[in-house]
């Protein structure tokens, strides 16, 4: 049975969480599982020499950019894959120049519009996402069964909104 100390409690906590404030033990918990998160992608297989875990993230954004045209039609730009991560472009520019020379990537000059850049896999990109994209998440998707969907949205919401606000205090 809860005493009339802690029903206060509760009670103070939810009126500062109504009023724009959220409980500071509240902070700390999210926190806390913030550095759980980190530490969840800590437990991904390692990638091979030369590959950064950002790499898996562009192979993966331009496969789905590409894939309504197939993977051999080129349509992903440096532009697209930058909103579809939700990353800047300079900072896309250079992983997919670090991944054409990995040989990740091909660039090819658009036909509609010769300063424009189109992006493909080549075959170790899509090789890496296969192993490191399909194959995983199917492992992932076993293995995290007993997660309900709306436990999973919870979680991408929360932390996507937290991020959000963060980096909007930032500025």
């Amino acid at each position: 049975m809860m005493s009339i100390e802690n029903d206060d409690k509760n009670d103070t906590d939810d009126k500062a969480g109504a009023a724009g404030v959220l409980p500071v033990d509240e902070v700390r918990r999210l926190l806390d599982v913030c550095w759980k998160a980190k530490r969840i992608t800590e437990l991904m297989p390692a990638l091979p020499k030369g590959m950064k875990p950002r790499y898996v993230h562009v192979i993966d954004a331009i496969w789905h950019l590409n894939e309504p045209n197939g993977q051999t039609v080129g349509v992903a730009r440096v532009g697209d894959v930058s909103a579809f991560l939700g990353v800047t472009t300079p900072s896309v520019t250079k992983l997919v120049n670090d991944m054409t020379a990995l040989g990740l990537v091909e660039k090819h000059a658009d036909d509609a519009d010769r300063r424009a850049v189109t992006l493909t896999l080549t075959t170790r990109g899509l090789n890496i996402r296969r192993t490191y994209v399909e194959e995983y998440h199917a492992r992932l998707a076993r293995l995290l069964g007993g997660l309900t969907v709306d436990q999973c949205e919870t979680t991408v919401a929360t932390i996507s909104e937290t991020l959000r606000l963060m980096q909007e205090d930032e500025r």
